[in-house]
C-alpha cells in the first residue's frame, strides 16, 4: 500500500509537470510556478485560499469517514432506482476494452484529474488572467458545496457495485490496491452526481474565457477523457455524468457571478486589514 501511495504521488506530480510543459513550453513549470509562489506565499490572499482548500479536504474526509453511519441512519438507498431507470446503459462503455486503454484512462482518473484545477489556476495567472483564476477557485468551491449534500442524502453505489454484474471495475485488472487509495476521499455510495465530471467540465467551461488557445483545447480534451474514464472504468452511471454536466453548468454560472458581482474573498481580505 505504501508503495502504491508513493507511486501515486509521483505520478500526480509528473502529470502536473507534463501539463505545464505542454501548456507553457517557453516558460516551463518553474517559470509558471515560481512567480505565482513568490507573489502569494506570504499574502493574505494566500491565507484565504489555503484555509478554504484545507477546509474542503477535511470536510470531504469527514463526510467519507462517517458516510456509512449516515447512510445506515437514513435507511434509504437509490441504487435500485438508478438501475431501474438506466438499466445496463453504462455497460455500453465497456464493450470496447483493452489493457492499454484501461491503463491510460486509469492515469487520467487517478493522477491527471487531481491536478486540473492547479494547472488551470497557474495557467490563468501565467497569462495575466487573474479574474479567471479566481473564477476557477470559486468554481471548485461551489462544486464541493453543491454536491456534498447529494452524497449525504442521495446514496447511490458505484456502477460496478450495483449488483447486476453488467459492469466491471476495470481498474482492478491493473491492481486491486489502486482503488484503496481513493476510499479516504470517495465513499462507495458517493456516486450522484459525478464529481469528476462536474469539476472537469466546470474547468473546461471557465477556461473558454482564456486567450490561451492551447489551454482551452487541452482542458476540453481532458474534460472529455475524464468523463469517459468514469464510465469506462465502471465507477459511474450515465445518470451521474448527466448530473455532473448540469452541476458544472450551475457552478460555472455561480463562480462567474461571485467573481464579477460579489467578490466574497475580497470582503474577507478587507476584514484582515
Amino acid at each position: 500500500m505504501d508503495e502504491i501511495l508513493v507511486l501515486g504521488f509521483c505520478l500526480t506530480g509528473f502529470s502536473l509537470i507534463a501539463l505545464l510543459l505542454w501548456l507553457h513550453p517557453r516558460k516551463g513549470p518553474v517559470g509558471v510556478v515560481w512567480p505565482f509562489v513568490r507573489e502569494h506565499a506570504f499574502s493574505t490572499h494566500a491565507l484565504f485560499y489555503l484555509l478554504t482548500v484545507v477546509g474542503i479536504i477535511l470536510l470531504d474526509i469527514l463526510e467519507t469517514r462517517f458516510d456509512p453511519q449516515i447512510t445506515s441512519y437514513l435507511g434509504w438507498d437509490f441504487t435500485s432506482l438508478f438501475l431501474r431507470i438506466e438499466g445496463s446503459t453504462a455497460a455500453l462503455f465497456q464493450l470496447v476494452q483493452f489493457p492499454a486503454l484501461t491503463y491510460a484512462l486509469s492515469v487520467i482518473y487517478l493522477y491527471v484529474f487531481p491536478v486540473l484545477g492547479v494547472v488551470a489556476v497557474l495557467s490563468a495567472y501565467a497569462g495575466g488572467e487573474r479574474t479567471l483564476g479566481r473564477k476557477i477557485f470559486w468554481g471548485t468551491l461551489f462544486n464541493y458545496l453543491l454536491i456534498l449534500p447529494f452524497y449525504i442524502l442521495v446514496p447511490v453505489s458505484e456502477r460496478w457495485a450495483s449488483g447486476d454484474g453488467s459492469v466491471s471495475l476495470l481498474m482492478n485488472t491493473i491492481s486491486p490496491v489502486l482503488i484503496e487509495g481513493l476510499r479516504p476521499l470517495s465513499g462507495l455510495n458517493n456516486c450522484f452526481p459525478s464529481f469528476h465530471t462536474s469539476l472537469a467540465v466546470t474547468y473546461a467551461l471557465l477556461i473558454t474565457e482564456s486567450a490561451n488557445r492551447r489551454l482551452r483545447r487541452t482542458m476540453l480534451v481532458l474534460a472529455a477523457l475524464v468523463v469517459y474514464s468514469t464510465l469506462y472504468l465502471g465507477f459511474h452511471w450515465v445518470l451521474d455524468s448527466i448530473g455532473g454536466v448540469l452541476f458544472a453548468a450551475a457552478c460555472t454560472v455561480l463562480a462567474t457571478y461571485a467573481v464579477e458581482n460579489y467578490p466574497l474573498e475580497m470582503a474577507f481580505l478587507r476584514s484582515r486589514r
